[in-house]
């Protein structure tokens, strides 16, 4: 046990080490280097909590964290880094969403590397999960401003909350059509200190009275290029489906379409001009029959009504319940070999002989996916 009992928390002065909230541990540890999403889930379900995994020894953390980030174990109490992100948290209103909140949007909790945090400015609501991420290029064409922003609007209307990155070009159309009806969301690739690009900041005060702007990445992270990417996982992750305004084949729009198709979203994308370098993305999705050609906002809402039922106005709880969580095939291959009764995590790896760090973020993503239930113990049963 970590033989640093108190520390000076810097929003609630002197504390003792079982007084950190859960979410406050998730803070710390996403500060250490080298923990990613997958890892801490690990950590946190290995050891009951994040909390108990802060304060396991450095020797029984070193199986899930490796040698680096264990050498480094235990020294979080005197580190500024997670500290000055909760001042900056609460300097500018952000509300901190662990992975096991209620408040965090359900359908991102499907994908494998879904962010252990997210920070938002704003609010997120139960109608939100009926959502579509409207994806697009920086450099558009009129053409592409008049669909984005269209789409958007028209979508809005139709009751779709409209998901997208706040960048410049299509992001922005979509943002500001979406605001005009209904509700839209920003995801970020930077801290929300630091809203980028600093132009759409006036937007983004819109956008959190309209619905949020919401990013992985702790208050204070700048813009790098590298965040963007990952940040595209989320936006094409919390929604039912991405439409593809217009983008080259090589670009961020592609990267998120990629995305939500690897997570087993429906994809949509609009013609555009035969001779624009700028469609080319669009048309090459719709010929390989990967993308699905789209004129209007409604033929978005009738492809979901085909496939739930009427939407309008359907509760979220209700229609969380008709979809179809996507398995990868490593947990297909195991929740096949399970039999319908209660069994050890023991009992499980003895049956299918797969590594016990590789066995817990299989069972982990099944229990989050709502194939396994999880019992005191790391006792677990087939839900379905």
């Amino acid at each position: 046990m970590n033989s640093v009992m108190e520390l000076e928390h810097p929003l609630k002065g002197k504390i003792s080490l079982y007084q950190l909230e859960e979410t406050e541990a998730l803070v710390i540890l996403m500060s250490m280097v080298s923990l990613g999403p997958i890892k801490i889930r690990l950590l946190a379900t290995h050891f009951g909590s994040a909390i108990e995994a802060l304060l396991a020894p450095s020797e029984y953390v070193l199986p899930f964290v490796g040698s680096k980030a264990a050498a480094l174990w235990g020294k979080w109490p005197t580190e500024n880094s997670w500290k000055n992100n909760l001042l900056l948290a609460a300097k500018h209103q952000a509300e901190i969403i662990p992975f096991t909140s209620s408040q965090y949007p359900k359908r991102l909790l499907e994908i494998p590397d879904a962010p252990v945090l997210l920070y938002m400015q704003g609010t997120l609501l139960p109608a939100d999960r009926r959502s579509i991420a409207i994806v697009g290029t920086r450099q558009l064409s009129i053409y592409g401003q008049e669909m984005a922003h269209r789409f958007a609007q028209d979508l809005a209307a139709l009751g779709f909350t409209i998901v997208s990155g706040l960048a410049r070009g299509v992001d922005t159309a979509a943002h500001i059509g979406a605001l005009e009806k209904g509700r839209t969301i920003g995801v970020i690739g930077s801290g929300l200190a630091d809203i980028y690009p600093a132009e759409n900041r006036k937007l983004a005060e819109r956008m959190v009275t309209q619905g949020a702007v919401i990013s992985e990445f702790p208050m204070a992270t700048p813009p790098d290029r590298q965040n963007f990417p990952q940040r595209n996982r989320i936006v094409s992750g919390m929604t039912l489906g991405t439409l593809l305004i217009e983008a080259p084949v090589k670009s961020g729009a592609m990267i998120t379409m990629e995305k939500g198709e690897a997570q087993g979203r429906p994809l949509f994308a609009i013609p555009g001009r035969i001779d624009s370098e700028n469609f080319r993305g669009n048309h090459s999705l719709i010929k390989q029959n990967r993308a699905i050609l789209v004129e209007s906002a409604y033929e978005i809402a009738s492809y979901y009504e085909s496939l739930f039922g009427k939407m309008s106005p359907l509760p979220s709880q209700e229609l969380t319940k008709t979809l179809t969580i996507p398995l990868d095939k490593e947990e297909s291959l195991l929740l096949e070999s399970l039999p319908n009764q209660e069994l050890s995590v023991e009992q499980i790896f003895l049956l299918t002989k797969i590594p016990i760090s590789a066995l817990n973020v299989l069972l982990m993503g099944l229990v989050i996916k709502g194939c396994l239930k999880e019992f005191p113990g790391k006792v677990y049963m087939k839900t379905r």
